[in-house]
C-alpha cells in the first residue's frame, strides 16, 4: 500500500518534535534523517534554479539576466550544499518549501557579492 508522502513527512515531523526517535528504526540517527529531509529540499531548490538558468541563451535581455542570476545561485547552492543543510538544521527551519527557500536565499545574499560574480560570469559568457 502506497502512503501519502506529505502525511509521512508530517508524521515524521511530529515524532521528531515529540522526542520520539523514529529514525532509529532504520538505523539512522535523528541528524541523518534531518540531513536527508533538508537535503531533499535543497536539491529541489537547486533544480528550480537550474531550470531558470536554461534560459541563458535567450535573446531577451530580461530573461538572460534572470538566467544568469539563477546560474550563479544554483552554483552557489551546489557548492555549499552541506553547509546550507547544517544551517537549516541549526535554525530548526520548518519543513515548508517557502520557509526553507527564504533561509537559502538569505544565506546566499549574505555570502555572495553579486556585482563581482555577474561581471565574471558575463565576461566568461561573452568570450565564447
Amino acid at each position: 500500500m502506497k502512503g501519502n508522502g506529505m502525511s509521512q513527512l508530517v508524521g515524521t515531523h511530529y515524532f521528531l518534535e515529540s522526542g520520539w526517535v523514529l529514525a532509529h528504526l532504520d538505523g539512522e540517527t535523528v541528524d541523518d534523517t534531518l540531513s536527508r529531509i533538508y537535503g531533499t529540499f535543497v536539491d529541489n531548490y537547486i533544480k528550480k534554479c537550474e531550470a531558470k538558468a536554461e534560459l541563458l541563451n535567450s535573446g531577451d535581455l530580461k530573461f538572460h539576466r534572470r538566467a544568469m542570476r539563477a546560474k550563479v545561485k544554483a552554483d552557489f547552492m551546489q557548492s555549499n550544499r552541506i553547509t546550507l543543510i547544517a544551517h537549516l538544521i541549526s535554525k530548526n527551519v520548518p519543513w515548508k518549501a517557502y520557509r526553507i527557500e527564504y533561509h537559502l536565499n538569505r544565506k546566499y545574499a549574505e555570502s555572495v557579492n553579486p556585482q563581482d560574480v555577474y561581471a565574471a560570469l558575463f565576461k566568461e559568457y561573452t568570450n565564447h
